[in-house]
């Protein structure tokens, strides 16, 4: 049998309840926010941080050439000067280096924050290449400019 939730008004204290279902939003919002959706099985996580951090230095170095594949979604972090290579696809990372490799899985909120990284970091670098290009090209339409005048 369906139970029927009474309006806020027809209840015999509209207070109680609206406390109640504040109380119960914060803990829900608290929840989501604070503890590790990822479950409790840490020992799959334990190299999570350090390697979070690797990519994140070697994202934001100005040496490191990033690219990415559309279709498959791999993305690729290459330092030359450091030899060291990165491939990140579906929740694992590959840090390759000439002498060692390692593939660390990586939870749900790592995931999501070193996406988010790796595409502001793309992002940023394509706002700067399209402003070089464009000011290149102000600066090109005005030698032709003066050139056009200075001929005729």
């Amino acid at each position: 049998m369906r139970q029927v939730v009474p309006n806020l008004t027809e209840m015999s204290n509209p207070k109680i309840h609206s406390a109640k279902r504040w109380i119960q939003r914060n803990y829900i919002y608290f929840y989501r926010k604070f503890v590790d959706l990822d479950g409790m099985e840490k020992k799959n996580f334990e190299h999570e941080a350090e390697a979070l951090q690797i990519c994140k230095k070697l994202i934001k170095a100005e040496d490191s050439i990033l690219l990415m594949a559309p279709i498959s979604g791999k993305r690729f972090v290459k330092n030359e000067k450091m030899g060291i290579y990165i491939i990140i696809e579906g929740h694992n990372v590959k840090v390759i280096n000439h002498i060692y490799s390692y593939n660390v899985y990586l939870g749900e909120k790592a995931w999501n924050k070193l996406m988010n990284f790796y595409d502001d970091q793309i992002e940023q670098r394509r706002m700067e290449f399209e402003a070089e290009i464009t000011s290149n090209i102000k600066h090109s339409l005005k030698n032709i400019l003066t050139e056009i005048d200075e001929k005729f």
